[in-house]
Protein backbone atom coordinates (compact mmCIF):
# COMPACT_ATOMS: atom_id res chain seq x y z
CA UNK A 1 0.00 0.00 0.00
CA UNK A 2 1.22 3.53 -0.79
CA UNK A 3 0.22 6.52 1.28
CA UNK A 4 0.72 9.93 -0.32
CA UNK A 5 0.72 13.04 1.86
CA UNK A 6 0.64 16.37 0.01
CA UNK A 7 3.10 19.05 1.00
CA UNK A 8 1.67 22.29 2.37
CA UNK A 9 1.18 25.08 -0.14
CA UNK A 10 4.18 27.42 -0.54
CA UNK A 11 3.87 30.66 1.42
CA UNK A 12 2.83 33.74 -0.51
CA UNK A 13 1.46 31.76 -3.46
CA UNK A 14 -2.16 31.33 -4.42
CA UNK A 15 -2.47 27.80 -5.76
CA UNK A 16 -4.74 28.88 -8.61
CA UNK A 17 -1.84 30.90 -10.06
CA UNK A 18 0.60 28.02 -9.70
CA UNK A 19 -1.89 25.68 -11.39
CA UNK A 20 -2.54 28.11 -14.25
CA UNK A 21 1.19 28.72 -14.68
CA UNK A 22 2.16 25.06 -14.87
CA UNK A 23 -0.81 24.21 -17.10
CA UNK A 24 0.22 26.96 -19.54
CA UNK A 25 3.91 26.04 -19.40
CA UNK A 26 3.35 22.33 -19.99
CA UNK A 27 0.25 22.67 -22.20
CA UNK A 28 2.16 22.60 -25.45
CA UNK A 29 4.98 20.14 -25.93
CA UNK A 30 8.46 21.41 -26.70
CA UNK A 31 7.50 25.10 -26.65
CA UNK A 32 9.70 27.75 -25.10
CA UNK A 33 8.34 29.55 -22.04
CA UNK A 34 8.12 32.75 -24.06
CA UNK A 35 5.54 31.16 -26.34
CA UNK A 36 3.74 29.07 -23.72
CA UNK A 37 3.25 31.87 -21.19
CA UNK A 38 2.48 34.81 -23.49
CA UNK A 39 -1.26 34.44 -22.80
CA UNK A 40 -0.80 34.56 -19.03
CA UNK A 41 -0.84 38.22 -17.89
CA UNK A 42 2.36 39.24 -16.11
CA UNK A 43 4.16 35.92 -16.67
CA UNK A 44 6.79 37.17 -19.11
CA UNK A 45 7.53 40.14 -16.88
CA UNK A 46 7.90 37.76 -13.92
CA UNK A 47 10.42 35.68 -15.89
CA UNK A 48 12.38 38.82 -16.67
CA UNK A 49 12.37 40.06 -13.07
CA UNK A 50 13.63 36.68 -11.84
CA UNK A 51 16.30 36.39 -14.52
CA UNK A 52 14.75 33.26 -16.05
CA UNK A 53 15.53 32.91 -19.74
CA UNK A 54 12.22 32.89 -21.68
CA UNK A 55 13.84 30.61 -24.26
CA UNK A 56 14.00 27.76 -21.75
CA UNK A 57 11.49 24.95 -21.97
CA UNK A 58 9.10 24.12 -19.12
CA UNK A 59 10.82 20.82 -18.37
CA UNK A 60 14.05 22.68 -17.54
CA UNK A 61 12.43 24.94 -14.94
CA UNK A 62 12.62 23.77 -11.34
CA UNK A 63 9.78 23.63 -8.85
CA UNK A 64 11.20 26.54 -6.84
CA UNK A 65 11.41 28.65 -10.00
CA UNK A 66 7.75 27.93 -10.81
CA UNK A 67 6.85 28.84 -7.23
CA UNK A 68 8.79 32.12 -7.52
CA UNK A 69 6.97 33.01 -10.76
CA UNK A 70 3.59 32.15 -9.21
CA UNK A 71 4.48 34.22 -6.13
CA UNK A 72 4.96 37.28 -8.38
CA UNK A 73 1.71 36.56 -10.24
CA UNK A 74 -0.14 36.22 -6.92
CA UNK A 75 0.57 39.83 -5.99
Amino acid sequence: MVHITPKPAPEGVQLKYLERLTAAAFGQRRKMLRQSLKGLPGALEALDSLGIDPQRRAETVGVEEFVAIARILSR
